[in-house]
């Protein structure tokens, strides 16, 4: 049903673009080429969203269109075990669980769309450090070049989820 949705915005903006292109008649063919591109790049952004092979294109600090806020934090049980966890926290959370990697430990979860923003990619990684597992923390957004907090807040939502259900 979201996926829906996503399609049915892009296909309004189109049409949307394709009006004013059409209402305007700008004489520059690049006024007329723009507004396609950028909804063609917004449904590609749409498209590879969801997987984790994409990772390093969403984090790229020359990706321009993305915002990316990125945090580590330390904890004293075994990284596999941190990765169970973590799994367990985002499905009790408002992040859905969209990809895992046992052998790398990564996950990818999503957060929905909401007037702020167009949803964020949220990927999580661990690392061992001596006696302790090092969870790094990148959120993204989607195809939006300021975040207004969503990334941080993100963050945030997440460690208080996960120190809920530490707590014995």
């Amino acid at each position: 049903m979201k996926t829906f949705k996503h399609i049915l915005v892009a296909v309004l903006v189109m049409i949307v673009s394709g009006l004013m292109t059409y209402y305007l008649k700008p004489n520059n063919p690049i006024m007329v080429v723009l507004p396609f591109l950028t909804i063609g790049f917004f449904i590609f952004n749409l498209i590879i969203r969801k997987s984790l092979l994409f990772k390093n294109y969403f984090t790229s600090p020359y990706n321009l269109f993305t915002t990316k806020v990125c945090y580590q934090k330390s904890y004293d049980i075994p990284k596999g075990l941190m990765f169970e966890k973590i799994i367990e926290v985002i499905d009790n959370s408002g992040f859905k669980l969209v990809e895992t990697n046992k052998e790398k430990l990564e996950i990818l979860a999503i957060s929905t769309i909401t007037f702020k923003s167009w949803g964020e990619n949220i990927y999580i990684s661990f690392e061992s450090n001596v006696n302790e597992t090092i969870m790094k923390f990148c959120s993204t957004t989607l195809f939006q070049m300021y975040s207004w907090g969503k990334n941080e807040k993100n963050y945030n939502n997440l460690l208080n989820d996960i120190e809920s259900s530490l707590i014995v």
